[in-house]
C-alpha cells in the first residue's frame, strides 16, 4: 500500500514540475452562428466521437484557436474543424456549419410548427447526429 502511494505522489510531483508539460492558451478568434437544424459539440475533430452537447440553428458559437504556451503557436484542430466554445462545453464543430450571420433557421420562420412537433431530448439527440453524417457538396461523379 505504501508502495503505491509513493508511486502515486511521485507521479504527481513528475507531472507537476515537468517544464516539457506546457501550458495550453485559447484565445478567441471569432463568434460564429450555427447553420444546420441540429448539430453535436465533438469531444474529437471526427464526425463518429463523442457527442458533448446538442446545438440548434442560430446559435452563437464562440470559435477559438488553442495555442501551446512554450513550443510556439500551434492550432490543434485541421482545416475542416473549429475548436469552440458553447456555455460550459469545448470541444470541435465542422467549419462548413457554422455562418458569419444569424442564417434564417426553421425554428424561427415556422415558431408555432416547430413548437407543435415537441421533439423530446433523445430525439433532439438522433436529429442532431443524423445532421453530422450529412455529407454535403457538390458530387464529383459525371
Amino acid at each position: 500500500m505504501k508502495i503505491i502511494s509513493l508511486l502515486l505522489i511521485s507521479s504527481f510531483l513528475l507531472l507537476t514540475i515537468n517544464p516539457g508539460v506546457a501550458k495550453i492558451e485559447k484565445k478567441l478568434i471569432r463568434v460564429a452562428y450555427y447553420g444546420n437544424m441540429f448539430g453535436h459539440i465533438h469531444r474529437n475533430p471526427s464526425r463518429y466521437s463523442t457527442s458533448m452537447t446538442t446545438v440548434a440553428c442560430g446559435h452563437p458559437v464562440k470559435i477559438y484557436s488553442v495555442n501551446k504556451g512554450t513550443g510556439g503557436n500551434k492550432v490543434f484542430f485541421n482545416k475542416v474543424w473549429n475548436f469552440v466554445k458553447i456555455g460550459p462545453y469545448e470541444g470541435y464543430i465542422r467549419k462548413d456549419y457554422l455562418a458569419s450571420k444569424r442564417p434564417k433557421c426553421f425554428q424561427d420562420r415556422y415558431p408555432k410548427f416547430f413548437d407543435n412537433l415537441e421533439i423530446d431530448l433523445s430525439e433532439l439527440y438522433y436529429w442532431g447526429r443524423l445532421y453530422d453524417h450529412y455529407f454535403t457538396g457538390k458530387s464529383r461523379v459525371r
